[in-house]
């Protein structure tokens, strides 16, 4: 699954890649290391407001959920939405119709299990491009204070060669999206039958992928700071990517 991703990407990269403005009150700052489990707020690209980047919630709560304890509850299983399932969850299946979204980013992080060692990796395209992961979002309304908050899962699928052998026991990867069909993926007249054809893992031979540190795990960790995405040896690690 992928619940660490990098966005180091400013508000004006962000807006010129996704042909959308960054509301005003959203102080955005670029970052090397986003967790999901944080829960933290990303500008996404939501299919009712394409042309406004939504400052949305990791972790998606359904509009149908009515207590907050409950909306606390969940939004820790619904970080990432299985491809799979996704036409067919409860929590899934109205924004899979309704409100897919864009996620940006730059990179993403993966763990390898080797023995009782576990060793994270950074993944990224290799053109060095910013992308777009697939999404879905919706729009949770805290019944205590009437206040909107809207929230997003990212997609997973089942990971090509690459993936396989980084993350080499759950074997899944985000979906990336090609970047010409990121605007039919958010297009409202695209449907969901048509929009689950983009939801393939993204070829192995256009990314790239090198061993980092264990700290990007350390809440002593700068999240703004590169070292995070510096390569790391692990002398006692035989792991062939090619």
């Amino acid at each position: 699954m992928c619940y660490f991703i990098e966005i180091n990407l400013t508000k004006i990269e962000l807006e010129k890649r996704f042909g959308a403005r960054m509301p005003e009150d959203f102080q955005w700052k670029p970052v090397f290391f986003l967790s999901g489990f944080d829960f933290p707020r990303v500008p996404v690209v939501v299919s009712s407001r394409p042309e406004t980047f939504v400052p949305a919630y990791w972790g998606l709560i359904p509009s149908w959920i009515r207590e907050e304890n409950k909306a606390s509850e969940i939004r820790s299983k619904t970080l990432n939405a299985r491809m799979e399932s996704i036409s067919e969850k409860p929590s899934f299946k109205k924004p899979f119709q309704n409100r897919r979204c864009l996620i940006p980013a730059h990179g993403f992080y993966e763990w390898h299990h080797a023995g009782t060692r576990k060793y994270p990796f950074y993944i990224a395209l290799e053109n060095n491009e910013p992308f777009a992961f697939a999404g879905i979002a919706d729009e949770w309304i805290n019944p205590a204070t009437g206040e909107k908050i809207p929230t997003f899962s990212l997609i997973t699928t089942q990971a090509n060669s690459l993936l396989e052998k980084i993350h080499n026991t759950k074997k899944r990867m985000p979906v990336i999206l090609r970047p010409e069909n990121e605007s039919k993926w958010i297009d409202p007249s695209v449907s969901a039958e048509s929009a689950f054809h983009f939801l393939q893992p993204y070829p192995a031979d256009l990314l790239k992928a090198w061993p980092v540190s264990r700290q990007i795990a350390s809440r002593t960790s700068d999240p703004s700071s590169p070292e995070l995405i510096q390569p790391v040896s692990y002398p006692e690690l035989q792991l062939d990517l090619s």
